[in-house]
């Protein structure tokens, strides 16, 4: 994976300066400081949101898209785009499901190219399997998803391909629920949907992963 610094903008600054007081503040307060900071501590100030999420965003790309190196690109087309909108950030929202609305949109942009170009697409359905390079991330996943935590090789593996077997609009909001563990009121906005209806997509698209978990006989 690529290290944190070779996903920043290029600006002329002292990438020490700084950082212990900038790590110390919550997400969106640290959007709100970026927004007047000079260009020494906006660029690590942004280091250190990379540094907070990059695992997680790139943990839930690779799980959506199949790809890692795909969802490598996306991951830092990601964080170049917060980068460009810091100025536009608003404060009232949380900076977590901003960063994975991008995410997601960037995804679902990757699969409309796909769709139109599909002799150049990656065969995410197959190639080298690429899981034990992919951050684990903690999350609550007792309800259907096995443990994606385990190191068990086997299992995360296998994990992988009954997603990877899902619809794309299943995959997207298990991942989002029972891997990256985020609330009921984040998919909500990040999806843009209503809160019922994420509830009962999450419900459906546990019983599709339950039915393709037994189909592989894991």
């Amino acid at each position: 994976m690529s290290d944190v610094g070779t996903w920043m903008p290029a600006l002329s600054c002292n990438p020490m300066a700084g950082r212990d007081d900038l790590t110390a503040l919550p997400d969106n307060e640290l959007m709100t400081r970026l927004k007047s900071a000079a260009s020494g501590e906006l660029m690590v100030g942004f280091e250190v949101l990379v540094g907070r999420y990059k695992n997680s965003i790139v943990s839930f790309l690779f799980r959506f898209v199949g790809d890692f190196r795909t969802a490598e690109d996306l991951a830092q087309e990601t964080f170049l785009r917060v980068f460009k909108k810091i100025q536009d950030y608003n404060n009232s929202a949380k900076f977590s499901t901003w960063l994975y609305t991008i995410a997601s949109n960037l995804a679902k942009d990757e699969f409309k190219r796909r769709s139109r170009h599909p002799a150049k697409s990656l065969d995410w359905k197959g190639g080298q399997d690429t899981t034990r390079s992919v951050p684990q991330v903690s999350a609550d996943t007792t309800e259907s998803v096995p443990d994606v935590r385990l190191e068990h090789d086997e299992v995360r593996v296998n994990v992988n391909k009954a997603l990877d077997l899902l619809e794309a609009h299943d995959r997207e909001i298990l991942v989002l629920k029972d891997v990256q563990g985020l609330s009921y009121e984040e998919i909500a906005q990040i999806l843009e949907l209503p809160m019922g209806t994420v509830k009962s997509r999450i419900s459906r698209a546990r019983v599709a992963f339950k039915d393709v978990w037994k189909k592989m006989g894991a």
